[in-house]
């Protein structure tokens, strides 16, 4: 009976200390990129869209008076090691506490310039990060698919 009543505590405690979804630390997941095939001369303007869900407690993202946060995105084959910052895009919601949304990202202005000599395909992976207005850091993720940059 002890050994029973000191299973139920253990399994009571241990579910209990579930962590929280909404936390101060912004939260994203990696949910896709698409197209994962582009040319530095393709005639559309939109350019490949990065798309992740976001978590947040406090839901600062976006465009506040005279603040901007930004969505960060590195080459993992850039040598420079410098990420890129786009802005966030606008969410309609984003003044909302216990944020939870999809966010897409263009990711066109975060692509290489084109390659020399011609024609060359660039393998490219990249990794992606958040801060919000109290300039709190996401964890990093990395994109799970290779993305393919042809300079033709």
């Amino acid at each position: 009976m002890r050994i029973l009543l000191l299973f139920i505590f253990t399994a009571f405690l241990l579910l209990s200390c579930k962590k929280d979804k909404y936390t101060t630390t912004p939260q994203i997941k990696f949910l896709s990129l698409s197209p994962n095939y582009w040319t530095s001369d393709n005639p559309q303007t939109n350019g490949p869209i990065l798309k992740f869900s976001l978590t947040d407690a406090e839901g600062d993202f976006g465009f506040q008076d005279t603040s901007i946060s930004y969505v960060y995105i590195r080459n993992v084959n850039d040598t420079l090691n410098s990420p890129d910052s786009l802005a966030f895009p606008n969410l309609p919601i984003i003044d909302k506490k216990n944020l939870s949304v999809e966010v897409e990202v263009n990711i066109n202005n975060a692509l290489p310039p084109p390659h020399t000599p011609r024609p060359f395909i660039d393998t490219l992976y990249f990794e992606v990060y958040v801060k919000d207005f109290a300039n709190n850091k996401s964890n990093v993720i990395r994109t799970a698919q290779p993305f393919y940059f042809e300079t033709p």
